[in-house]
């Protein structure tokens, strides 16, 4: 480290001694002036902090009724997940000021209810949703990933039904008739007439649909359909069960098989030019993605619809979940009672959840609101498909997720498992391959078991 005399900093300006102190001074002044107008804004009543984008349009104009009907003022704050999680973890460890309320996605609870809930940060709103007859009028399996241990710490934002999407035109010209795709038995037979080489150069032309090998969320999201979830509503690990190996048996064929119909097609540019080439034909979409789909590749509008999943077995269910958004309100707030009100006025004004479904294809989960008119209006880029109408057919069918501290952890260990059965399945084939999965879901929950039996705190 080279250290140099203050004085040499100012001879070695170039353009002179005076304008190097009159540089300081305007600097000096600049920040001074940014301090002292930071000192004179008055706080704001409440601190709202969010991490989506997409969220910030229609709150601000709920933000500005709410804030003339109260005569209060809210500021709302946009933050990179990832920082807001963090900052609001390590704020509420110490004790300094936190938001007075947030919104987290899927899993970002279970970072704050690691102990005993009266040490957890946010108010318990059970009572509440019970008390104003709220929580009859929400899907309630949507409450799930906001419950921990029968207590509800906050309001979900969202549905996230799924459906496939896929491209009429070419599915027809191919021979598939999507009435006929009742259940996955009846898709991967089709899927394996459809996925050939059909011009003999060695390539496979069509893929019947876009599964991942290298991310959970495929996987996850069929075993959700069958009403398999990583943990309970007692928060007990519970994702080893025999249509847990059913499912990853049958999901090795599909994307890894000698008969595989199915490609990872990523995303981004990947995934939009399989779209637009049929590399794949079919895409899990909850309603967020036909939305992502509309925004990122507007050329493809107007090719493709929508259809429910195929089921596993007759009269079961037609959707699942992926994904989810939820508010929660910091016990520390000097405002609860206005920060209720103000919960209330985003998930349950009937206006505002409209004009929200109209700018993000995200279906609410106040069933009372399913009946508005931007609900029934037609999506031009899935021809003139009432989406919406789709979706709210779907919601009360779609399976509970149980919010859990350690569901990152456990969802990394159902990878893990699911990765070392695919090489087992290179490997060897269908030779003990029933028997090897069952092995890896024992080594995977086993695993999370021990290390949730160490927290002493969530014992208590």
């Amino acid at each position: 480290m080279v250290n140099v005399a203050p004085g040499a900093v100012v001879d070695r300006f170039p353009y002179g001694k005076a304008p190097f102190w009159l540089t300081v001074v305007l600097l000096a002044s600049v920040v001074l002036l940014a301090v002292a107008r930071r000192e004179r804004e008055p706080k704001p009543d409440l601190v709202f902090a969010i991490f989506a984008p997409n969220h910030v349009k229609s709150y601000e104009e709920v933000i500005a009724r709410f804030e003339k009907k109260h005569g209060v003022s809210i500021g709302l704050q946009l933050v990179h997940r990832a920082a807001l999680q963090n900052r609001l973890q390590n704020a509420m460890l110490a004790g300094t000021p936190v938001p007075d309320m947030v919104e987290m996605l899927e899993g970002g609870l279970g970072f704050f209810t690691r102990g005993p809930l009266k040490d957890v940060g946010f108010l318990d709103l059970t009572e509440r949703l019970e008390r104003e007859g709220l929580r009859s009028r929400l899907v309630e399996s949507r409450l799930s990933l906001w419950t921990m241990r029968k207590r509800v710490l906050a309001l979900p934002h969202d549905v996230h039904p799924t459906v496939l999407v896929y491209q009429p035109a070419l599915v027809e010209s191919l021979g598939i008739d999507v009435s006929q795709l009742k259940t996955w038995e009846d898709f991967v037979a089709v899927g394996q007439r459809i996925s050939r080489d059909n011009d003999g150069d060695g390539v496979i032309d069509h893929f019947m649909i876009d599964l991942p090998t290298s991310q959970a969320w495929g996987l996850i999201t069929l075993l959700r359909q069958r009403g398999i979830d990583l943990f309970d509503a007692e928060g007990r690990v519970g994702f080893n069960q025999p249509k847990t190996v059913d499912t990853i048996e049958w999901y090795l064929r599909q994307t890894v098989g000698p008969q595989k119909i199915a490609f990872e097609c990523g995303w981004g540019q990947p995934l939009f030019k399989a779209m637009q080439d049929g590399l794949a034909l079919f895409f899990i979409a909850p309603d967020w993605r036909t939305h992502s789909f509309e925004l990122d590749a507007p050329h493809l509008s107007g090719r493709f619809r929508a259809i429910p999943f195929p089921v596993w077995e007759p009269g079961g269910r037609r959707t699942s979940a992926w994904g989810g958004t939820g508010l929660a309100i910091a016990r520390a707030t000097e405002h609860p009672e206005l920060a209720w009100e103000f919960a209330k006025a985003l998930y349950f004004d009937k206006d505002s959840l409209g004009k929200r479904f109209a700018e993000t294809a995200i279906l609410p989960p106040l069933k009372d609101a399913w009946d508005l008119p931007e609900l029934k209006r037609p999506f031009e880029y899935y021809g003139g498909q009432r989406l919406g109408e789709l979706f709210a057919e779907l919601a009360t069918e779609t399976p509970p997720a149980w919010g859990n501290p350690y569901s990152l952890m456990a969802e990394n260990k159902l990878s893990e498992a699911h990765v070392r059965s695919i090489e087992y399945y290179k490997q060897y084939g269908e030779k003990g391959l029933r028997a090897q999965i069952q092995r890896e879901l024992d080594a995977a929950e086993g695993y999370v078991r021990r290390v949730m039996d160490r927290n002493v705190l969530m014992k208590q």
